[in-house]
């Protein structure tokens, strides 16, 4: 069996992570969706993937998001064949973290490595709670336009939105993450390669 590592960032302040339970829906037929989440500064789940064929075993690095953890969490990138950069839909702060903070940290520690933007929390839109409190803040939902310009200027392989809660998409992103994963790996194979060869040379 394939064993494909994957980083996945996560900001741990938020409540009810969505990207957290993305994991978590893959481990368990039965979907429980917590109220609170206590975060920790590295947890790994492992989840099997049918693509192509075979069945791809996907490593997933859970690494939290505050500051207090800035100095530990690059440890978790060393074989990484791709990161997955989740942001709050319905929380501006995150999503600006996508290129103020997790970009250029991505960039720094994993040069190569290519990178899926994804927008969870998609069914708070429609909350409409959620929306009043927004709107006194005068605030906004990120809109799926937005998340894909980010993902444009990130130079991200693609852009992706769901709710975990409803259990929306969540299968997609596993299928896009394989198969990106694989990919970079082939790549990566392919310069060392290349980088051996010219060694010899």
């Amino acid at each position: 069996m394939q064993t494909i590592p994957l980083v996945l960032f996560l900001k741990t302040e938020w409540r009810e992570i969505n990207s957290l339970f993305i994991i978590q829906k893959t481990e368990k037929k039965s979907f429980f969706f917590p109220k609170k989440y206590a975060p920790s500064v590295f947890d790994k789940y492992v989840t099997t993937v049918s693509y192509g064929g075979k069945d791809i075993q996907l490593n997933l690095y859970d690494t939290a998001g505050q500051e207090d953890y800035d100095r530990l969490r690059p440890l978790s990138y060393q074989e990484a064949n791709l990161v997955l950069i989740c942001y709050d839909v319905t929380n501006p702060t995150s999503f600006d973290n996508v290129t103020i903070k997790w970009y250029p940290e991505v960039r720094h520690f994993c040069r190569d490595v290519p990178i899926v933007l994804i927008g969870c929390k998609t069914d708070l839109r429609k909350d409409k709670e959620k929306m009043r409190k927004l709107k006194a803040l005068d605030l906004v939902p990120i809109t799926y336009l937005q998340g894909e310009e980010i993902k444009k200027q990130m130079n991200a392989e693609i852009y992706l939105e769901c709710s975990a809660k409803y259990r929306e998409n969540v299968e997609d992103i596993f299928r896009e993450a394989t198969k990106q994963a694989l990919s970079a790996r082939a790549k990566a194979r392919h310069r060392r390669k290349k980088k051996k060869r010219c060694t010899i040379l």
